[in-house]
């Protein structure tokens, strides 16, 4: 008889945990480095919800496939390649589909009433709805400045990402704007007279007046400086638009937004008498396509991960190899010490000899051995029988 040594016995539960290691590794760029992005007959089909002075707003867009799959495919190193000073590459004021993205949201603000400060601060607060994303977790790399059409889809961005979708609509809508690199952080300069708040004179001597603009956090106003940047020094970059990247040979129709709003009260009055450069109205274009069910979106796991991939690899081997290792510390327990169930015993019954062999003379009646009287007839017994 064969049994498995008992140091095998014990490493089931951790070949088992290996298992289960490997099917989280392999599903996790699924999760995190690759989220599912629901797409649409060639369109992403994205839909974003922010409040801004009292009033809630719901849009849905509509974002061509082969435009996001364009900027994706530009390398890390070539966004980074001339650091935070180098994001003017990554801001695509010359997107068309950008353009009709920023024109419909100054529509909007027109539509409402909104002055120049009031237009900025509603295009800020949408920017500040977008979920804050880590790059190491969402992409894995340390740094990796989005275009601003990849931080539509992949729902939102760190600092950086924020930062440059925000600057981009800006500039489209006809504001002076710059960044603002305080440490370890990343943020807009929008140019503008008299406004409350932390503002940079750029370039020195000049009368230009950037306020500054977080686009990370909720409720952040123009030139209101979080905490931790209070009596810091910050780099300013101008954006020179004449370096940023434009896709080539995309065909794309250019879908509008189909904004909504809900609140109460009458026509939003102006928070700041700001004086950022006002530009004109623009009107939408129509719907675009219907949304479909929506797809996950499927990738090259050694093309956009080589890491990850021989990360698994070595993962599978190690398994292997500890369950052929534990396979070979198999036992034969020696024959003495295999465990032999007993024979069955059948019960026995009562021995049925008799021992009474001695007979009354008297009355023929047969007594125990040692009986002195006749059990029937109760007379002396005199002899024993043979």
């Amino acid at each position: 008889m064969v049994k498995m040594g008992w140091l095998s016995l014990k490493q089931k539960p951790f070949r088992f945990s290996v298992i289960i290691l490997l099917a989280l590794i392999v599903l996790s760029p699924m999760v995190a480095v690759h989220p599912a992005l629901a797409q649409t007959n060639g369109y992403y089909y994205k839909s974003f919800s922010w409040d801004y002075n009292g009033r809630h707003w719901n849009w849905n867009l509509t974002i061509p496939q082969d435009l996001y799959n364009a900027y994706k495919a530009v390398p890390v190193s070539t966004r980074t390649r001339d650091g935070p000073a180098g994001y003017g590459f990554c801001t695509t004021t010359k997107d068309s589909y950008i353009q009709n993205l920023a024109m419909e949201l100054n529509s909007t603000a027109n539509q409402q009433g909104y002055n120049s400060y009031d237009k900025v601060s509603f295009v800020l607060a949408f920017v500040q709805s977008l979920p804050y994303t880590s790059d190491k977790v969402t992409t894995g790399y340390d740094e990796y400045p989005r275009f601003p059409i990849e931080t539509l889809v992949d729902d939102g961005g760190d600092c950086e990402d924020t930062s440059i979708l925000f600057a981009t609509l800006t500039l489209i809508m006809g504001y002076g704007t710059v960044y603002i690199n305080p440490p370890n952080h990343y943020a807009v300069g929008i140019l503008g007279n008299d406004i409350q708040g932390t503002s940079w004179t750029y370039p020195k001597g000049s009368n230009n007046t950037y306020y500054y603009c977080e686009t990370t956090g909720d409720g952040f106003t123009i030139g209101q400086l979080p905490d931790e940047f209070q009596g810091q020094s910050a780099y300013i970059y101008p954006i020179d638009e004449d370096k940023q990247f434009v896709p080539e040979g995309v065909s794309l129709t250019t879908p509008q937004p189909s904004p909504t709003y809900s609140g109460l009260g009458n026509q939003p009055t102006p928070i700041q008498n700001g004086q950022p450069t006002p530009t004109g109205s623009a009107s939408s274009n129509g719907p675009g396509p219907s949304a479909q069910n929506p797809m996950p979106l499927s990738f090259n796991l050694i093309e956009d991960n080589p890491l990850l991939f021989i990360i698994i690899a070595f993962a599978i081997v190690v398994s292997i190899v500890l369950t052929i290792w534990s396979v070979r510390k198999t036992k034969i327990i020696p024959q003495e010490q295999i465990p032999v169930s007993p024979e069955p015993v059948t019960p026995q019954a009562p021995s049925t000899d008799s021992d009474s062999n001695k007979f009354c003379i008297f009355c023929g009646s047969s007594n125990k051995t040692y009986a002195a009287y006749c059990e029937k007839c109760g007379k002396q017994i005199g002899q024993q029988s043979a």
